[in-house]
């Protein structure tokens, strides 16, 4: 039988130092098995108008496929969260900046950005770091090695058949 991807949803905050620390394991584990599991980015925002800036520019580099690469430039420097450092790195990694800001700016950036905080609502996420890794919800960091083990828990269980 072929093995099931798991689903991780993650919900992350730019500023939050609990959330850089996770990113770091969430790519090891990624690195460590990528056939076994999916990453889903959720935006998060809770620190004020920075971070709002911040998640805008990760949901609209999406759009252009490169989410990731910016989150990673966010996440492991220490940036400070403003329209000429955002634009910045966006122009760093390659992204049409115009572009970016026209989807930083457009209803449907805010629409995920309220889909997130709706999710996040519905799993009790009072704050960042939230982890939703397959059937298990997790609320706040948590060190690699269990992580790991509920990764590998979730990959274990069997699909449920209705």
């Amino acid at each position: 039988m072929p093995t099931e991807i798991v689903p991780i949803a993650y919900f992350s905050e730019f500023r939050c130092p609990y959330c850089r620390a996770l990113e770091r394991d969430l790519d090891t584990l990624l690195a460590e098995d990528p056939a076994s599991f999916r990453l889903i980015q959720h935006e998060l925002p809770i620190f004020g108008p920075a971070s709002e800036l911040a998640a805008r520019a990760s949901v609209a580099a999406a759009r252009q496929g490169k989410q990731q690469e910016l989150r990673r430039r966010f996440m492991r420097t220490p940036l400070v969260a403003e329209p000429a450092s955002v634009l910045r790195v966006a122009t760093d990694i390659g992204l049409d900046v115009d572009q970016l800001t026209r989807d930083m700016a457009s209803p449907e950036v805010q629409a995920e950005l309220d889909r997130t905080r709706a999710l996040a609502d519905i799993f009790g996420f009072i704050g960042t770091p939230g982890l939703v890794i397959g059937r298990t919800v997790l609320n706040g960091a948590i060190p690699y090695t269990l992580l790991r083990r509920i990764a590998e828990d979730e990959k274990s269980r069997q699909t449920s058949v209705c």
